[in-house]
C-alpha cells in the first residue's frame, strides 16, 4: 500500500480482505460477524488508508444487504471529504459506486463507473467479479456481445483460481445472453453447466441454484414451453434465500395462468400483490396488476397495459418496455390496429 503499518493496521487488513471476499461470495452470515469484529476493532487503526479501505467496504457491505439508501447516504458522505485514494481505493470506490448503480438500475452509469475501476484493478484474482458485473451490466443494458465477451473473461480468471461460485455465475450469465439470442440449445447447455459448478463449489449456494432455476423457467417460458417453466419457477421461488423472489413468482403466476392452472395462478398472484406492496417495490406492483388484466380483468387490458407500459418509460426500464410493448403490439395487431401496433414495435426496440 505504500506505507509502514503497525501489526494492528496489517492485521486489521487481513480482516477487511477477508470480510470483501465473504461479500464477493454472498455470504451474509459471515459478512455480519466480519463486520462486527471489525467494527469492534477500528479505533484502534493509524492508517489512514486503512480506514478509508473499511469507509469503502461499509458501502459494499449495505449493498449486498439491498438497503440502497444507505449506501447512497454512505456515498455521498465520502465523496464529500475529498479524501485522497490509493490504487486499491480508487478501484473499490468506482466499482462499488457502479454495483450501488447497477441495483439502482441506472446500468448505464453502472458501465462508466466499471469502466473507471478497470483502470485501477490489479489482482488477477479479483478480475473474476469485476468482469462478471461489467458483463452483468452490459446484459442489462441489451448488449449481449459485449455481455458474453466480458463474461468469458471472467470465466478464464474464475477457472484460473479455481472460484467455483463465480464459474457458476459466469456459466449462468452466458447462459442468459444465449437466451437473448434464442439459441435455446446451448443455453440450456449452459445453464446446466452452472448448476454443476455451484454444487461443486466449497460452499453451496441456494440462491445461485435458485437463480439457475429461474433461468432454466425462462427458457422453456420463451418457448411457449409453460408446464416445463411451471417446474422450474416453483422451485425458484420455494429456495431459501431467493433474492430474486418477485421476478420468479411474476414468472411462475403467468405460467401457471398460461397452462389453465386458474386457481394455483391466483394464489401466488395474490401472494405477489401482497409483497411488492409490502416491499413498496412499485415495479412488481405494476407487473402483477397487468398480469391481472391479461388473465383475469381483460375488460380493463388496453387501459391498464398504456398506462404501465409508460411506467417503465419513465423508469428508462428498457427490458420492461420492451417486453410489455412486444405483447401490446401483438394484441393490436390481433385486432387490425395497425397504427397502434406499429407504435409498440418501435417502442419495444428502441
Amino acid at each position: 500500500m505504500g506505507l509502514v503499518l503497525s501489526v494492528t493496521d496489517k492485521n486489521f487488513s487481513e480482516l477487511l480482505q477477508d470480510f470483501y471476499d465473504v461479500m464477493k461470495q454472498e455470504r451474509r452470515e459471515e459478512a455480519a460477524i466480519l463486520k462486527d469484529i471489525i467494527n469492534a476493532s477500528k479505533n484502534e487503526i493509524l492508517s489512514e488508508e486503512v480506514l478509508i479501505t473499511f469507509d469503502l467496504l461499509a458501502i459494499r457491505y449495505q449493498i449486498m444487504l439491498g438497503e440502497l439508501l444507505t449506501a447512497r447516504q454512505l456515498v455521498e458522505q465520502f465523496e464529500a471529504c475529498g479524501r485522497a485514494l490509493s490504487q486499491q481505493n480508487a478501484y473499490f470506490y468506482h466499482y462499488f459506486k457502479g454495483q450501488l448503480l447497477f441495483q439502482e438500475k441506472r446500468w448505464k452509469e453502472a458501465i462508466r463507473y466499471y469502466e473507471h475501476a478497470e483502470l485501477y484493478v490489479t489482482e488477477d484474482e479479483e478480475k473474476a467479479d469485476f468482469y462478471y458485473k461489467l458483463a452483468h451490466a452490459y446484459y442489462r443494458n441489451c448488449i449481449p456481445a459485449l455481455s458474453t465477451w466480458n463474461a468469458n473473461k471472467a470465466l478464464l480468471y474464475a477457472s484460473s483460481f479455481k472460484q467455483q461460485y463465480h464459474l457458476a455465475k459466469c456459466k449462468l450469465l452466458l447462459g442468459m445472453n444465449q437466451l437473448e439470442i434464442r439459441n435455446f440449445d446451448q443455453a440450456e447447455s449452459l445453464l446446466y453447466e452452472a448448476l454443476d459448478c455451484q454444487r461443486s463449489a466449497d460452499r453451496i449456494s441456494f440462491d445461485l441454484a435458485s437463480m439457475i432455476h429461474h433461468n432454466l423457467g425462462l427458457l422453456h417460458f420463451v418457448q411457449q414451453q409453460f408446464e416445463k417453466a411451471v417446474d422450474y419457477f416453483d422451485q425458484a421461488v420455494h429456495a431459501t434465500p431467493c433474492s430474486h423472489y418477485l421476478k420468479s413468482l411474476y414468472y411462475l403466476t403467468e405460467s401457471l395462468f398460461r397452462v389453465k392452472h386458474h386457481s394455483e395462478a391466483m394464489k401466488y398472484y395474490q401472494i405477489g400483490v401482497t409483497r411488492s406492496k409490502n416491499d413498496q417495490d412499485m415495479d412488481y406492483q405494476w407487473a402483477f396488476a397487468m398480469l391481472h388484466k391479461q388473465f383475469v380483468d381483460c375488460d380493463n387490458f388496453e387501459a391498464v397495459w398504456t398506462e404501465g407500459i409508460a411506467y417503465y418509460e419513465a423508469m428508462d426500464d428498457r427490458y420492461s418496455v420492451h417486453y410489455y410493448s412486444l405483447r401490446m403490439a401483438e394484441f393490436y395487431t390481433r385486432k387490425g390496429e395497425e397504427e397502434k401496433a406499429n407504435h409498440y414495435y418501435r417502442l419495444a426496440v428502441l
